[in-house]
């Protein structure tokens, strides 16, 4: 068994990613790291009695070159007695038509293809069926240490340096489901040493060579340079902070559940629910509550209503303000329609119709 397998396994088992009997939506990509992936989880898939279901998008940023892939996917999945569900998005044009980056229009989609086949995995289960389907995706050890210091050349909040997540839930349209990432601390040697022990051949993406992205322009120029004239050990150090900083959040996290499930209210003065559309919560007791701690619940109200990103410190900031005192009505609005609104001791997320 290879050290990728191994490791595989272990993340598996640490952190409870994987259970018997589940369906695996996996992306791959043809590239090594969900290549191996697919192989370790088709070598696990009879132990655990799991099923397999491969995805592949086509994101047609590489002519010629995005086909060849394809197909290597597909064949690969017939090689495994498997079907290859297969997507074909311009993200250049649905890039153009978002206005977005390629990077960005290239995620929305891949992950629209996961949960469309997560969906109609689980439409297919028996009634009752107490299995769970997961979508897996394959983040590597070096890809959370180029996220972790991505994030600190921008400025990111101590939650920022947990990293990737070993598992979270994606939402998409009110329909959620669990994404896990079995691969994270498989450095990126050993999976390939994993593709040249087993034969894989994987095909390769030749723009990870190229400096057109800032994520490329780290792995290729700053994580090198930073290596060799200051700390050799850069990504492993990384990673480590990653944990740190991983335990450190998931304690303030369960603060704040248990904060926010005090303050939340969830009927008016005469008895009217305020409705899933909406989250009102104590103003003085938020007040109160410490900075970080209030800053989260701010984060959690707008999140379970539809805002779960784009929160900027400027607008937490303008939030204390008018949270911290007595006073008549005042709202702060933030970003894609949302607002906080406080009035008559309560404190209003909700998005402007």
């Amino acid at each position: 068994m290879s050290r990728a397998s191994e490791q595989i396994r272990r993340t598996i088992s640490e952190h409870n990613l994987v259970r018997e009997g589940e369906h695996i939506v996996i992306g791959l990509s043809g590239g090594p790291d969900s290549v191996c992936l697919f192989d370790v989880l088709c070598r696990m898939s009879e132990e655990m009695a799991l099923t397999v279901h491969p995805v592949h998008l086509n994101h047609k940023f590489r002519p010629g070159a995005a086909e060849r892939d394809q197909v290597f996917v597909e064949n690969l999945c017939e090689s495994r007695g498997l079907k290859c569900t297969s997507f074909v998005v311009d993200c250049n044009v649905l890039a153009e038509e978002r206005g977005m980056t390629g990077e960005e229009a290239g995620r929305m989609a891949r992950y629209d293809a996961f949960f469309r086949v997560a969906e109609e995995v689980e439409a297919a289960l028996p009634r009752g069926a107490k299995t769970e389907v997961k979508i897996a995706v394959a983040q590597n050890a070096n890809d959370q240490a180029e996220t972790i210091l991505f994030r600190i050349l921008r400025g990111t909040g101590t939650d920022g340096l947990a990293g990737i997540a070993y598992e979270r839930e994606e939402r998409r349209e009110g329909k959620a489901f669990k994404v896990i990432r079995p691969l994270l601390d498989v450095w990126r040697e050993d999976i390939e040493e994993h593709c040249l022990e087993y034969g894989l051949e994987p095909v390769r993406d030749h723009t990870n060579d190229e400096e057109i992205y800032a994520r490329n322009k780290i792995r290729l120029d700053l994580i090198p340079y930073i290596e060799s004239k200051y700390n050799s050990n850069l990504k492993e150090g990384l990673v480590r902070l990653a944990g740190i900083a991983r335990e450190d959040k998931d304690f303030i996290w369960k603060e704040t559940e248990a904060a926010y499930g005090r303050l939340r209210l969830s009927k008016d003065g005469a008895g009217r629910d305020f409705g899933a559309e909406r989250r009102v919560l104590d103003r003085q007791g938020l007040a109160e509550t410490h900075k970080a701690v209030r800053h989260r619940i701010i984060f959690k109200a707008f999140g379970e209503i539809g805002l779960d990103r784009d929160i900027t410190a400027e607008r937490l900031e303008a939030a204390d303000s008018i949270i911290g005192r007595k006073q008549g009505k005042k709202t702060v609005e933030f970003p894609r329609g949302y607002r906080l609104i406080v009035t008559g001791g309560r404190v209003y997320f909700e998005k402007m119709q």
